[in-house]
């Protein structure tokens, strides 16, 4: 944490002597929460009902038996446990010094306060650049040097290097290079941060380069085609190869978009999107969408080799505003068929989804939003249920409350029991260009029907002061 502040303030002394202009802002955020970690217990064999080294014990929890020890083990909750962790956020920006130079970077440090003897996760990774470069912006170009990263089709990309783009009419061309990094995480792909997750983490760097094209004609059409590989150092083997095509039109008060992404390594479709609909800002309309899924992976880590299936899907939505009330209603549902497993024994092939939010506007400051959906598929199901009241007053103001009801099932195991959940937020300014957001819940497993499992019982609060010092480059105000 004192690292990514005195980095910050390195960062802002470098460039205010010749800057006409710096601004540093932050998100300062504390959580806590309460976990149950799994813990392994024995009980005398004896105590046991049945035979074999499997058993049921009275409660319904699976136990191991062992005739040699004379000792059954199983596992079961154990006693709750606190974490606080503590994020640090910094972003600086300054400009002027020469037209159309700025300088822009994102720092993050990290830490645990408390733990009860549980570390959370990349707690002891105190600091980190997410991003840190130049960009020289002439109008019809642009470049950027530096850490920094690339959105779009793929995903996120991020890498240290060069980037540039070419502006002419209704076509632009952008393309960029450098060490790629781990995604989300702007460590390098040796990381130690990958070596904990992965069996066979990459031994070797990667290299980045790509290009993307983009046509706008008008304000209603726009089309961009995206090319990227990602390289072994040495460039002796591939990490991907890939290409995405996303395309948008809006005509006569509806809208077509296609979205498509492509892998040249395992030669097939990752994604495959249509989706027609009408506008969003008129009193009713619906959405038609058909979409092939197929997962994707990076050549260097081992879940590629598990052939995961993928599904086609179709899913349409529909909402309306009602006449005479400020009420919005919007429906959904989906159905998706699975691809073969070729597992040798029989697996559900096909699932559905459906849902269905509502939102009342009773005051101009006001506003409750409720919603529910279920997700029954192949291995897994899980429904949610959610209310919540807002009171904004002011655009850096507002009070809220949630409730809330969830249930998933294998994937994230909470059997035939349900977790209710109830949340307290406010955020509000406390001085000039400071302001603080406080949140707490509450969340309640229950069980039903016998079942056992791990206890999900947790409290939750998390206090965030956002702050800023320096003009905004934006805005017309000092």
């Amino acid at each position: 944490m004192i690292r990514a502040l005195v980095a910050a303030s390195a960062l802002m002394g470098a460039v205010r002597g010749e800057a006409q202009g710096v601004r540093i802002s932050g998100v300062t955020s504390l959580q806590y929460v309460e976990l149950r970690p799994f813990v392994t217990d024995s009980s005398p064999i004896a105590a046991v009902p049945g035979t074999g080294e499997w058993r049921e014990s009275p409660g319904g929890v699976p136990v191991l038996c062992s005739a040699v020890s004379g000792y059954c083990r199983f596992e079961r909750s154990g006693a709750r446990v606190g974490a606080l962790p503590m994020l640090q956020d910094i972003t600086v920006a300054g400009w002027g010094w020469v037209q159309g130079l700025s300088f822009h970077a994102d720092l993050r440090g990290r830490t645990q306060v408390g733990g009860d003897g549980f570390t959370w996760p990349r707690a002891n990774d105190h600091f980190n650049v997410l991003d840190a470069y130049a960009e020289l912006d002439r109008g019809n170009w642009r470049g950027r040097l530096g850490r920094q990263w690339v959105t779009g089709g793929l995903g996120v990309y991020n890498f240290d290097g060069a980037a540039a783009s070419l502006n002419r009419d209704a076509w632009s061309l952008e393309g960029w290079g450098g060490r790629a990094l781990m995604g989300g995480l702007n460590d390098a792909y040796t990381s130690g941060q990958l070596a904990a997750v992965e069996n066979l983490p990459p031994e070797d760097g990667g290299l980045i380069f790509g290009a993307r094209g983009r046509y706008r004609p008008d304000p209603l059409t726009a089309a961009t085609l995206l090319y990227q590989r990602v390289l072994v150092a040495d460039r002796s083997g591939l990490y991907s190869e890939r290409a995405a095509f996303d395309a948008t039109a809006r005509r006569f008060g509806a809208q077509a978009d296609v979205n498509l992404t492509y892998d040249f390594a395992y030669g097939d479709w990752n994604e495959a999107r249509l989706r027609i609909g009408t506008g969003a800002y008129r009193t009713s309309g619906a959405t038609l969408q058909l979409r092939r899924s197929r997962p994707y992976f990076d050549l260097w880590t081992i879940w590629g080799a598990f052939a995961p299936v993928g599904f086609n899907e179709a899913s349409v939505t529909a909402f309306r505003k009602l006449q005479g009330a400020p009420v919005t209603v919007s429906v959904r549902g989906a159905y998706r068929k699975y691809a073969e497993t070729e597992a040798g024994f029989d697996l559900r092939t096909n699932g559905w989804r459906a849902g269905a939010d509502a939102t009342w506007l009773p005051a101009e400051s006001a506003v409750v939003t409720a919603s529910y959906d279920v997700d029954i598929g192949s291995g897994a199901a899980g429904s949610d249920g959610r209310l919540g009241v807002r009171w904004i007053p002011g655009s850096d103001v507002s009070v809220g409350a949630d409730l809330s009801v969830t249930q998933n099932i294998y994937e994230f195991r909470v059997g035939t029991g349900r977790i209710y959940g109830a949340a307290l937020s406010a955020a509000a300014p406390v001085a000039p260009g400071t302001r603080i957001a406080v949140d707490a819940g509450w969340y309640r497993h229950a069980v039903s029907n016998g079942a056992v499992g791990p206890d999900w019982s947790q409290r939750r609060i998390s206090a965030r002061i956002e702050w800023a010092i320096g003009r905004d480059p934006g805005s017309a105000r000092p």
